[in-house]
């Protein structure tokens, strides 16, 4: 996994709150959520009712830079910052529980977590099973190749030839678009990123699928310049969190702050500090 550099934990987003001083917002933030919160039994506060108040499980599968990874051993990215903050909203403490991507949605229906915060993209299948968040952000998935491969698979037609052959990384929704978009092809399921690339590399398949993230962060790290990522989105994603479908409360929450730090720009702001170059085809 690429190396990030250390002051990117240390930067502050920039920039005034929009509609007002920021304090303000901040207030009305709170002023909200303290409603909301008294429905639910609890409101905002410190001293010995935040003590007793059980911390908010948030389940994370940390492989997945810029969204969610790990440095030393801390959750970083922008789901970590995400996270923070919604533990600041709710004034409850946050624990991160770590599980591999595909058992995830497992652990929030069994309750060992909360919430799932790992940039899990809204889909039917899922929606089945647990209740999305209002989406914090979109994406969709693109494709990485080997930089000799321009000529062979620089357009999009290249990738739906008889036979090519396609990675994915299990339990995602590239998963899902390989299987009802790429039925011609060989596919070739991977258990993470990192496999799925060194796949790519050795030859052993001719792409790989992946969110648009992971293929900015790949594409734009000058140490892998091998590999090339192909900037024309194949489906249209939004990115969310899952909560239990009788957590209405909770969601409630979620959600009025979501809304919230949308319209002030906090959101925009810490995707732009782990994602800082957006490339955008017209």
């Amino acid at each position: 996994m690429p190396s990030f550099d250390r002051s990117m934990l240390e930067r502050q987003p920039q920039g005034q709150a929009r509609g007002g001083p920021r304090g303000w917002g901040r207030f009305s933030l709170c002023v909200g959520l303290t409603l909301l919160l008294s429905m639910a039994g609890g409101c905002l506060g410190s001293g010995p009712l935040f003590d007793r108040r059980p911390p908010l499980r948030v389940g994370v599968s940390p492989d997945y830079p810029p969204v969610i990874f790990e440095i030393d051993g801390e959750i970083v990215g922008i789901e970590g910052d995400l996270a923070r903050m919604v533990g600041e909203a709710l004034d409850r403490r946050i624990e991160f529980a770590r599980y591999p991507f595909p058992e995830l949605i497992a652990a929030l229906e069994r309750g060992d977590v909360d919430i799932v915060m790992s940039g899990l993209s809204i889909t039917p299948e899922r929606a089945d099973r647990v209740a999305f968040s209002l989406p914090y952000m979109e994406v969709g998935q693109l494709a990485l190749i080997r930089s000799r491969d321009i000529a062979r698979f620089g357009r999009v037609q290249g990738l739906r030839r008889n036979g090519v052959r396609v990675g994915y990384q299990r339990g995602t929704s590239g998963e899902r678009y390989v299987a009802m978009s790429l039925p011609r092809s060989s596919s070739f399921g991977f258990e993470s990123i990192e496999e799925g690339l060194r796949s790519l590399r050795a030859d052993r398949i001719d792409y790989f699928i992946h969110d648009a993230p992971t293929v900015w962060r790949v594409a734009g790290d000058i140490e892998q310049r091998d590999l090339h990522g192909l900037y024309r989105p194949l489906t249209e994603e939004k990115l969310a969190w899952a909560t239990r479908p009788e957590d209405a409360q909770l969601r409630s929450v979620l959600d009025a702050a979501l809304s919230h730090w949308k319209r002030e720009g906090s959101v925009g702001s810490i995707v732009q500090r782990w994602i800082p170059v957006r490339i955008t085809l017209r």
